[in-house]
């Protein structure tokens, strides 16, 4: 769901940093109705693609492709899309409200997937082809979520998939000894005797260092 519940002018404070110190590590101050919940503004687009946003099924694609679009504004005054001619005005249920409902948006780049030649096509194969996409999302939301986290060998749980992708930037297994105490110490000694300045230690070093993450290990 996107949030856009209010004009932020009218209720949003200043960005986070430059906000009082008792504001500090809460987030955007929100002085309309709750500040959170139903109140909640982010993209200042309002509203949500899907009857169930909660739950995966293929409504996002049928809807674009079923529905015709017309323009309006959220009410924080961002532009977006909703059905043409009040089609589909209650398909989907208000996030807070059981009282509520609403016509299922768009945004502007939703829309460059029907309208764009390139981008329609690719949407038509998955509409047509739901495990295909099921399998396309996947892949790319485990790529989202799971990058720069650390080797594959720290996987934990029963949904560790057998692949090797390559986004996961494989190493080959240790098949040599690595160091010990004793070769530390004595490349360290070759080091001090290299001839090497101070500051161009301290750059190799930072140089090492700053790519260095504890979940390599």
């Amino acid at each position: 769901k996107a949030h856009g519940a209010a004009p932020p002018a009218d209720c949003v404070g200043v960005e986070p940093a430059a906000a009082s110190i008792e504001q500090q590590g809460l987030g955007w101050k929100n002085k309309c109705g709750s500040g959170n919940a139903g109140d909640t503004i982010t993209s200042g687009l309002e509203g949500a693609w899907t009857s169930t946003p909660t739950a995966w099924t293929m409504q996002y694609l049928s809807n674009l492709f079923t529905f015709d679009w017309v323009q309006t504004k959220s009410p924080a005054g961002g532009t977006q899309w909703i059905p043409a001619d009040g089609a589909a005005a209650n398909l989907v249920p208000d996030a807070f409200d059981p009282a509520k409902r609403h016509a299922p948006i768009m945004f502007t780049t939703d829309l460059a997937l029907k309208f764009d030649p390139a981008y329609r096509k690719i949407s038509q194969r998955f509409l047509k082809n739901p495990p295909e996409f099921e399998l396309a999302f996947a892949k790319a939301w485990f790529k989202l979520t799971h990058r720069d986290l650390g080797p594959r060998a720290r996987y934990a749980g029963n949904l560790v998939p057998s692949e090797e992708l390559l986004w996961q930037d494989p190493l080959p297994a240790v098949d040599h000894e690595l160091v010990g105490a004793e070769d530390i110490a004595r490349l360290k000694t070759e080091i001090l005797a290299s001839g090497l300045t101070i500051p161009e230690l301290v750059r190799t070093a930072w140089a090492s260092a700053a790519s260095f993450r504890g979940t390599d290990m």
